[in-house]
């Protein structure tokens, strides 16, 4: 573990983009939750949270399993404990899917992003397009 400006920085991980690496990914940020001192039912909703959250970017942002997904989390001595989700898919916001009802004019046709469980886990999440190295950032702050 290194710091730097007040925050503590953990290794990463990154994975192929398919659903069997969900599993992993998911025990990864299980383990840095731990780490961090977050109570059982917590640490339960936050693992729900990442699932979710992978699923879809699996199934909307790299549904061609050549891409990656890297996972780094970072403690703040807020205390906070910050979640970021970088993907190299397809451009894909699954926050806006849930939130505008004008979403079905330039959605595809089909099944939608669920965000039931990374809604209840998480208060604070922001999307960002990574356009210089063409990556997607899903970040999740979580307070202790």
């Amino acid at each position: 573990m290194q710091k730097r400006d007040g925050m503590e920085l953990l290794d990463e991980i990154t994975l192929s983009a398919n659903m069997d690496s969900i599993p992993a990914l998911v025990e990864f940020v299980r383990t840095r939750a731990w780490e961090g001192g977050f109570e059982d039912e917590r640490v339960t909703n936050i693992e729900l949270a990442v699932a979710e959250a992978l699923e879809n970017i699996v199934r909307f942002a790299c549904p061609g399993g050549s891409e990656e997904i890297t996972i780094r989390c970072t403690f703040y001595d807020a205390p906070a404990l910050v979640i970021d989700i970088i993907d190299s898919g397809e451009q894909f916001n699954m926050l806006i899917s849930d939130a505008f009802p004008e979403t079905e004019d330039f959605l595809k046709p089909g099944p939608k992003p669920s965000l039931k469980m990374l809604k209840k886990g998480v208060k604070n999440i922001e999307y960002r397009r990574d356009a210089k190295n063409k990556k997607n950032v899903l970040a999740l702050v979580i307070p202790k």
